[in-house]
């Protein structure tokens, strides 16, 4: 699935985690929604030719569940400000189900080991070590190198 849209605010919940997050309010999908659950993705920013890894969460949040369903990306080393910018979202690897976690401490190492995940998987699959579909996609997409902007 694809998503064109804008970052728009959100609780900030992540960036009080130390994980902040592009709240996308879409304008436009590509494909049928998924399932709730956390995703490895691609982040395109401004129509930059390049893309960023990105942890997508898409859902209810569970665990602080006050406000409205969301589409949230976190971007591993990204450090600018993404308010009112255009982004595409590109949903590349279910990496786990949305769930309720007990305090947000535990949510918080969940976070750490999810995006972990992502960049390891991003990374063999960038390297040919992964044969699936998804994997086949990740080498077909151009990274950005930077750690931010």
């Amino acid at each position: 699935m694809i998503i064109d849209g804008y970052v728009e605010s959100g609780k900030h919940l992540g960036r009080t985690l130390g994980f902040p997050t592009a709240n996308i309010a879409p304008e436009r999908v590509t494909g049928a929604w998924p399932e709730n659950g956390v995703y490895a993705a691609a982040v395109w920013i401004d129509g930059d030719a390049k893309a960023r890894p990105a942890m997508l969460n898409q859902g209810v949040h569970p665990t602080a569940p006050e406000g409205k369903p969301t589409v949230e990306a976190n971007l591993p080393g990204f450090s600018g400000d993404l308010y009112g910018r255009r982004v595409r979202v590109e949903y590349l690897k279910f990496l786990r189900p949305e769930r309720r976690f007990d305090s947000l401490d535990a949510l918080t190492d969940q976070l750490a080991r999810d995006r972990e995940a992502l960049l390891d998987w991003i990374d063999r699959a960038r390297r040919g070590e992964d044969g699936s579909r998804e994997a086949v996609r990740v080498r077909e997409i151009e990274w950005s190198e930077e750690s931010g902007e």
